[in-house]
């Protein structure tokens, strides 16, 4: 089918055409081998990812496994970094934003506006997935909002970076929940550039957006939405890791400076929901949020074709090991869990109210107490400010 669309050129798609666009996958079999001398067969998928053209590997018999639980409650983050106290630790040179949070510039830059944005409150850490609420997320856009303005005044800067680190262990110096974001000057960001292209060829080629033909042919699927309205939340087809989720809107958006404060609020306000799910549901401690829009120059262009959009990838509670020998040296991604089991699970968040029996457990099956404790902790005060 690719085939011959690609020769006849631009050629808008339709009916049974559309169907399979986007959400291509491959099933294999191994090689046969022995364990106590019995013989085995196992099945695996392949799929590439219709964003970024990224390769996941997925062994079906290890994703049909019991989904263990991710966080470790046993390790003891610090009390307070550099973040808590940043008037002492940071240059003075900071954004001070309206919606209540500060940038600061990073100490050791390796672009030309190089901030970290810090999220109060300041004295402490807010650690918890389940300690997100509404606010922060609107902190995090407005921030980006904000920083993504000031870059766009400045004839050297190409686009806008935005990277957020929230947990312990997400992978960052600080321990404090921030986001970094960044300047884009000289030489386009290699995976940025990569997805645009991609983008960019298949309108071109099918005369249609692909976000728009994701959506489609993931909303006729259903086993990997999560949230579908103005905002599509999907576990993610071909993820990086395990629970990984991407969040676009539908109205064609490429970059955050094209949105008004109200539909920043509105985008913001059903994703609040994907965190204390991946928190409560599946044991997810620790996140790293990657957002990502069109340059500057082209993003005006860029609406029929690219979408402003959101992954939030899981981390794993002891680092490095969510990062292995297939994914450095091959660039492919091992994943362990299906992701049409994790979504059936996260989408419970926002079908029906919380549930104590379907908090995760422990690998050898029984509660997490602290897990439990929180959850409690958090039904005693409600939950109307995570739906």
């Amino acid at each position: 089918m690719y085939q011959n669309l690609e020769q006849e050129g631009k050629t808008a798609i339709g009916g049974s055409e559309r169907k399979h666009m986007l959400l291509k996958e491959y099933w294999g079999k191994s090689s046969l081998f022995h364990v106590d001398s019995l013989a085995h067969q196992t099945t695996y998928l392949t799929r590439v990812d219709p964003i970024s053209g990224g390769l996941s590997k997925i062994s079906v018999e290890r994703a049909q496994r019991a989904m263990g639980i991710v966080a470790d409650f046993e390790i003891r983050p610090i009390e307070k970094c550099d973040f808590c106290e940043f008037e002492k630790h940071t240059p003075v040179e900071r954004v001070d934003h309206d919606c209540g949070c500060i940038s600061v510039p990073n100490k050791y830059p390796w672009e030309k506006h190089d901030w970290i944005t810090i999220y109060p409150p300041y004295g402490h850490h807010k650690l918890l997935l389940s300690d997100l609420y509404f606010e922060d997320l609107e902190r995090m856009i407005e921030s980006s909002y904000d920083l993504a303005l000031l870059c766009s005044k400045d004839p050297d800067v190409i686009s806008f970076m935005d990277f957020t680190n929230w947990g312990p262990f997400a992978g960052a110096s600080q321990q404090h929940p921030h986001s970094q974001r960044r300047s884009v000057t000289f030489v386009p960001d290699p995976g940025q550039q990569k997805q645009l292209e991609r983008c960019r060829t298949f309108s071109e080629m099918y005369n249609a957006n692909l976000f728009d033909l994701l959506a489609e042919e993931e909303i006729r699927d259903g086993r990997r939405v999560i949230y579908n309205n103005d905002v599509l939340v999907l576990s993610s087809f071909a993820p990086c890791c395990s629970d990984e989720v991407t969040i676009f809107p539908r109205a064609p958006i490429s970059h955050i400076l094209q949105t008004t404060p109200a539909e920043r609020k509105a985008m913001m306000r059903p994703i609040l929901g994907i965190f204390p799910a991946l928190f409560f549901y599946r044991g997810v401690s620790n996140i790293n949020i990657a957002v990502h829009m069109a340059p500057f120059r082209e993003m005006e262009e860029a609406r029929g074709y690219y979408r402003w959009h959101m992954h939030i990838y899981p981390r794993r509670a002891k680092l490095p090991i969510d990062r292995a020998g297939a994914e450095i040296g091959f660039d492919t991604n091992v994943i362990e869990v299906m992701p049409e089991r994790s979504a059936g699970i996260l989408r419970e968040w926002y079908t029906h109210p919380p549930r104590e029996d379907m908090i995760a457990r422990l690998p050898d099956g029984s509660p997490n107490e602290k897990l439990l404790a929180e959850f409690r902790k958090l039904m005693a005060v409600g939950v109307n400010n995570h739906h």
